[in-house]
């Protein structure tokens, strides 16, 4: 049969695996079980379970997923410590891990391990341990993890990411951080900030708020790392916190305009629509 008798075709396995990537890289933060669940009855498991591993990889490091090493300690799996399609670098030990994609578990410590430059090292441990103590003041506890990467050229990398998971209270949000300066010389530099933030309501209905804040700041460095990481945690504070502020007066925007201008308006009667078919029918019948 054809299109015009009525016949529908079905997806080939590589529109059905790009279908299922697009699902799976929009789910929002906590929800990756359900959605990969629900996508494998649409697409079929024999179809998504080889690129499985490749599409979580993807959304694991762009959602920049915590998970704890075999230690115990929580590390972050981004695209700043990959080091292969299953290896992620531990800035903080220099260590490299094993990770299960599919399990979102660090499985095994590897023998690889990065030494970086001496003077970069020691900018990079002062700022880990300033933005550590930031998040202890800012965050909810247990809720955010911060990962400091440095290369030799100077280049340091602060990733943060938080989430805060309610499953049965129907809501979830996740907070996105990436910060970079470069500490090879002293004197003035740009600290850059990429912030993305998702937050999914579903209760009683579906909504979602995707967005993302760039900014660059003026920093100095020193050749005190501990003087430049301090300035490091202010300025990530001071950046964090007026885009938290800007989020704020969006939200009250959002209700009191765009919202209100999406909701019904009540009939002339002031009263709820009766949707109830039987009551329409046997008013229609009384008028008779």
């Amino acid at each position: 049969m054809s299109e015009e008798d009525g016949d529908v075709q079905e997806a080939t396995p590589e529109q059905k695996i790009n279908i299922a990537s697009y699902f799976i890289m929009s789910s929002p933060t906590g929800e990756i079980d359900d959605v990969v669940k629900d996508t494998k009855k649409l697409v079929g498991d024999d179809v998504l379970g080889g690129p499985l591993s490749r599409i979580l990889k993807d959304y694991n490091m762009e959602q920049m997923v915590a998970a704890k090493d075999p230690d115990g300690n929580p590390v972050l799996v981004t695209a700043h410590g990959a080091i292969g399609d299953d290896l992620f670098l531990d800035p903080a030990t220099g260590r490299v891990i094993k990770f299960d994609h599919i399990k979102r578990k660090f499985l095994e410590f590897t023998d690889k391990k990065q030494v970086l430059e001496e003077s970069v090292n020691k900018h990079r441990t002062a700022i880990n341990k300033e933005v550590n103590a930031y998040l202890e003041e800012q965050y909810k506890s247990g809720k955010a993890v911060a990962s400091v990467y440095g290369a030799d050229t100077g280049a340091v990398t602060i990733c943060i990411s938080a989430a805060n998971v309610h499953l049965g209270a129907f809501w979830t949000g996740g907070w996105r951080g990436v910060f970079q300066l470069n500490v090879s010389s002293s004197g003035s530099q740009e600290l850059s900030a990429d912030i993305k933030v998702q937050v999914h309501y579903f209760e009683d209905g579906n909504v979602q708020l995707h967005t993302k804040f760039n900014t660059k700041s003026p920093i100095t460095v020193s050749s005190d790392e501990k003087k430049t990481a301090v300035e490091v945690g202010k300025t990530i504070k001071k950046i964090e916190t007026e885009f938290q502020a800007n989020l704020e007066e969006m939200y009250i925007s959002m209700h009191r305009q765009t919202f209100k201008q999406m909701r019904r308006f009540w009939p002339i009667s002031k009263k709820p629509m009766e949707w109830d078919l039987r009551k329409h029918n046997l008013t229609a019948e009384l008028g008779k």
